[in-house]
């Protein structure tokens, strides 16, 4: 599991809450290249980024844009995390708990700039 920046309580009736967060428009994929230039088995940002500045790239997307699938190949940074929320209860409709609940902790997960919620059945 990754670090949850924030504290985000289950909602009211305990039907939805935060587990994890989730790579998004997806995870973030290393390749070879990325180890060839961070010296070490251990990544982290900063040498994911000096990776790039060396050609390496997002292993999902180099192979989008093969396909034609993706206009262009995204940075590490332009990755963007979202927070995931395990559902008790089917969310269509949206029921009022999720609906209620997302809104008290949307200010939050912005503050911690998470680019929204990703869902899944528990």
């Amino acid at each position: 599991m990754s670090e949850i920046k924030g504290t985000y309580p289950a909602s009211e009736q305990g039907n939805f809450k935060v587990i994890d967060t989730i790579g998004v428009p997806h995870p973030y994929c290393i390749t070879p290249k990325h180890l060839e230039h961070c010296g070490s088995m251990y990544l982290n940002g900063d040498t994911i980024k000096v990776a790039e500045s060396k050609g390496a790239v997002c292993d999902i997307c180099k192979k989008a844009v093969k396909k034609g699938n993706q206009a262009k190949i995204l940075s590490y940074d332009e990755h963007e995390q979202a927070l995931l929320v395990e559902c008790k209860l089917e969310i269509n409709p949206i029921p009022d708990e999720l609906r209620t609940w997302l809104t008290s902790i949307k200010e939050e997960a912005e503050q911690n700039k998470y680019a929204g919620f990703a869902f899944k059945k528990g």
